[in-house]
């Protein structure tokens, strides 16, 4: 045999005993710790999947759990039919029965003189497209939620505030979502409160958004974000993350200690102390939580935010408890069905 066709050969003999040998060596250290449950005692368990998801990604690997990797480096969530609504693969079945409940909830708002505000969030992938790997297609039908847009709007109902235009042009300058979390940042959730705010100075003209300009921009040190901290648990991956606050604080606000098993309930009121700017009952969803919910605080004498997956909140008995001249109803598109549950208590009478 030539030599180097020797050392090729020695080479890869050693190669497979240091690997069977390290993989020895973690199974006996797994199961001095107990063979009951041997995959949470696997040992190096965070440092073995780190290693394992690093040679995959520099191999060109870009199928995770519940992770897409695109261009880039931009990652995309699997889970929970995100990516449905890009590829326009699902109908939204239950609009007429959205549609009556909406009808119902507005009905009863504008008797107590109140305004009612519907916000989808888009989806990451609806504003980045071009993020996502070529192969990647949508079928040429419409969207869920540009099906939901055209029935309310033919029935007369309440009218949906679309964030996709603003985000799709504020994108052009500056990044509105992050690379590696669903969500967006807080140059993104700014442009989503401008929207909201212009489109209810229609009803309130005092209601004027604040500018960038009159705000501090606060930047936070790189951290491992959504995606790689809770779906590919890595913590190789860091992104920087920021957001804007009043340059002089005027805002108060609580968050209140939930009931046991109430983990998504009321979880915030803010004020502006002697305000008679209107009142806001809010319900939202994450993207609400980051961001969004202290930038409408701003231009409200009182607001109240509330998890939108808490039906029991949203009742003629509650709203008669807060007293709010505005309700905004905040969720993301992938979410979309969840209207219907968050509207259980108003259906058609």
């Amino acid at each position: 045999m030539p030599k180097a066709s020797l050392l090729r050969y020695r080479y890869t003999q050693f190669f497979v005993l240091s690997i069977l040998c390290a993989i020895i060596y973690v199974m006996t250290q797994s199961i001095s710790l107990g063979t009951t449950k041997i995959q949470e005692n696997l040992y190096k368990k965070d440092f073995l999947i780190e290693r394992v998801t690093l040679l995959r990604m520099k191999i060109g690997d870009r199928i995770f759990p519940q992770t897409l990797i695109g261009k880039d480096g931009w990652m995309e969530y699997t889970g929970g039919g995100n990516l449905d609504d890009f590829q326009n693969v699902k109908e939204l079945d239950n609009k007429k029965i959205l549609g009556e409940k909406l009808g119902t909830l507005n009905q009863y708002l504008e008797s107590q003189g109140i305004t009612l505000l519907i916000v989808v969030t888009p989806n990451k992938a609806t504003i980045y497209p071009d993020k996502l790997p070529e192969q990647m297609k949508s079928l040429p039908t419409q969207s869920r939620l540009d099906s939901l847009i055209s029935y309310l709007e033919s029935n007369n109902l309440p009218v949906i505030l679309d964030l996709r235009p603003a985000l799709k042009k504020a994108r052009q300058n500056q990044d509105v979502y992050y690379k590696t979390d669903t969500h967006w940042n807080g140059y993104g959730a700014f442009i989503a409160y401008t929207t909201i705010m212009n489109t209810l100075r229609g009803s309130y003209p005092e209601l004027k958004p604040y500018e960038t300009s009159d705000m501090e921009l606060v930047t936070k040190n790189p951290d491992i974000l959504g995606i790689p901290r809770a779906l590919m648990h890595v913590n190789f991956i860091t992104e920087t993350s920021f957001f804007f606050t009043p340059k002089e604080l005027f805002v108060q606000t609580l968050h209140p200690t939930l009931p046991p098993g109430d983990t998504f309930g009321y979880n915030q009121y803010s004020w502006i102390s002697d305000s008679k700017l209107p009142s806001l009952l809010m319900f939202h969803d994450s993207f609400g939580s980051l961001y969004l919910n202290n930038y409408l605080s701003m231009n409200f004498g009182k607001s109240h935010f509330i998890q939108n997956n808490m039906p029991k909140y949203l009742t003629e008995e509650s709203i008669q408890q807060f007293k709010p001249d505005i309700i905004v109803i905040e969720i993301v598109e992938r979410n979309l069905d969840g209207l219907v549950f968050l509207l259980s208590n108003f259906a058609p009478k």
